[in-house]
């Protein structure tokens, strides 16, 4: 808390005050490296990092098999340990990516396998279906056909035509076929 203190009076000595602290701007980099090595090998995995005014940092971690706090916490005690909070003062926050953020991965993908997802296409159009199928360059989704909602037809895409792509959440069960 106060080590902010020796900032101070060097910037007082120097000849001015400034209440502004002048520290290092993090390295989103530099973190993701951190996070991706630590997280080699194991079940869970990074999704994106934000640094943002002020070193906040925002770390977006998921798992193939569900994340708990216990996983967030632990990655957050890692990245703690290899930034020195004297170089670098920062705010660190690690959670899932949460209900609100888009699907960036194709591990996030496989994970809503056989759930309804919302996808914006770089064309504009709008397409909510089941995802059916990943492969290494796109999806295919299962979609209600226009004027007959009772007609499904599957539609594939390619990553690079997915503007964005969000499950769809129900309360209801939501268990994966």
């Amino acid at each position: 808390m106060f080590s902010h203190v020796g900032r101070i009076k060097e910037t007082m000595i120097r000849g001015g005050f400034s209440p502004l602290f002048h520290y290092r701007k993090m390295n989103k980099v530099d973190i993701e490296n951190t996070v991706n090595d630590y997280l080699d090998g194991k079940l869970i995995f990074l999704v994106d990092v934000e640094v943002r005014k002020g070193n906040t940092i925002n770390v977006y971690i998921d798992s193939d098999e569900g994340l708990n706090i216990d996983d967030c916490a632990e990655v957050s005690r890692f990245i703690e340990s290899k930034f020195d909070r004297d170089e670098e003062d920062y705010e660190l926050r690690v959670s899932s990516p949460g209900l609100e953020r888009p699907l960036r991965m194709m591990r996030q993908y496989n994970r809503y396998i056989g759930r309804e997802i919302n996808i914006e296409a770089i064309d504009n159009r709008k397409i909510t279906g089941e995802l059916m199928a990943l492969s290494e360059t796109g999806i295919e989704v299962l979609v209600k056909n226009g004027k007959k909602q009772s007609e499904l037809k599957s539609e594939k895409l390619l990553f690079s035509e997915i503007r964005l792509a969000m499950p769809v959440f129900s309360f209801k069960s939501q268990t994966k076929k």
